[in-house]
């Protein structure tokens, strides 16, 4: 059975900006009194909030580093390529008649500009920028019951371990992809529903009808 609704993350899961993303954080950081952190493979390899601690992210900081990141990824938006291979595999969910959404941390207008600049825009029924790193679990839950589909038939895509655990925590299935940010290896330890080595694999997903459990605490869609 294929799932009704897809919903993506944007940053490093459609969107092929881990350069660009670094680039701004390094851009950034010394104005927000973060530590510098050139160990990118090393980076790859930690859960976000391990991350966080160790370039000085605080709770209090993290709005205004969420806002400062957004702020500069506005300016080169239109200039973000998809990863390869994935505006065929969107075409074709799409053409199967499969709903595909977005939940990203990053701004409606930044993901809106690159969609428009790769031909991709028309393929989704919607796009949500939810600036809470740590809260798309709620978020997941708002666009189930807004889209008035059971938790079997719903999916989220996305390339960070926060990903992962934001999906068990709404108790829908979730594909872990490794083109993206964080390693094979972190995601592998998540127990995400699926593992994704390419965007092609997107097309053979397939919904089991099992819920996942609860995971243990460690525009469009109603959601504004």
């Amino acid at each position: 059975m294929n799932y009704r609704l897809m919903v993506f993350d944007f940053d490093g899961t459609l969107a092929d900006s881990m350069a660009a993303s670094v680039a701004i954080f390094r851009k950034i950081g010394p104005g927000l009194g973060l530590k510098p952190w050139d160990d990118l493979p090393a980076a790859r390899g930690m859960p976000t909030r391990a991350m966080m601690k160790a370039v000085g992210i605080t709770f209090w900081k993290l709005p205004k580093v969420v806002r400062e990141f957004q702020r500069e990824a506005a300016e080169h938006a239109s200039e973000l390529k998809l990863q390869p291979g994935m505006a065929e595999a969107l075409e074709s969910l799409a053409a199967r008649g499969i709903p595909l959404g977005i939940l990203s941390s990053n701004r409606e207008d930044n993901i809106r500009k690159c969609l428009a600049a790769n031909g991709v825009e028309q393929l989704f029924a919607f796009v949500i920028g939810y600036p809470h790193l740590f809260g798309k679990a709620r978020a997941l839950r708002r666009i189930r019951r807004h889209e008035r589909i059971e938790r079997a038939d719903m999916i989220y895509i996305g390339d960070e371990s926060r990903d992962v655990e934001a999906a068990h925590r709404a108790r829908i299935a979730v594909a872990a992809v490794t083109w993206g940010y964080h390693t094979p290896e972190l995601l592998r330890g998540c127990e995400p529903t699926y593992l994704l080595d390419a965007p092609g694999e997107l097309l053979e997903l397939r919904s089991t009808a099992q819920v996942p459990a609860p995971a243990a605490t460690s525009s469009n869609s109603g959601l504004r």
